[in-house]
């Protein structure tokens, strides 16, 4: 498989009628950013877990050193045991107080670019696309 340059590149994520840029966080997932830029365009259909979205892809990629376990608002990640693409606007299932907890540890790979609260309209079975911004 080619692997495509990432670096500068813009990102979008389209939900329904929502669609978000995302800033790319390169140095702290390097791996699983190259693997996402060479799948471009990844689609899917969204599953809801929370104030969390997600949606599985054909990405297959191990836990990053930066791996965490706890996100913030508007992260965009990896979720490594389901091959998916999650993007955390709120509190999950699992939650405690404040914090915002993936089911489990996560390669963060940006952050959404304006309020990701937005994403709350978007439909469990709606159809998710990640691209490039032209």
């Amino acid at each position: 498989m080619e692997v495509k340059k990432c670096d500068g590149m813009k990102m979008k994520i389209t939900a329904g009628n929502v669609e978000k840029r995302i800033k790319l966080y390169e140095d702290l997932a390097p791996e699983t950013i190259k693997a996402l830029v060479s799948a471009l365009p990844v689609k899917g259909y969204v599953k809801r877990w929370g104030d969390e979205i997600y949606f599985e892809t054909p990405i297959i990629v191990d836990i990053e050193e930066n791996s965490k376990e706890y996100v913030e608002l508007g992260d965009v990640a990896y979720w490594i045991p389901g091959r998916a693409i999650c993007i955390f606007f709120g509190k999950t299932p699992i939650s405690k107080g404040d914090e915002i907890r993936p089911a489990s540890g996560v390669n963060v790979i940006g952050k959404v670019v304006g309020d990701a609260k937005e994403l709350r309209s978007v439909k469990e079975g709606t159809q998710i696309v990640i691209d490039r911004v032209d």
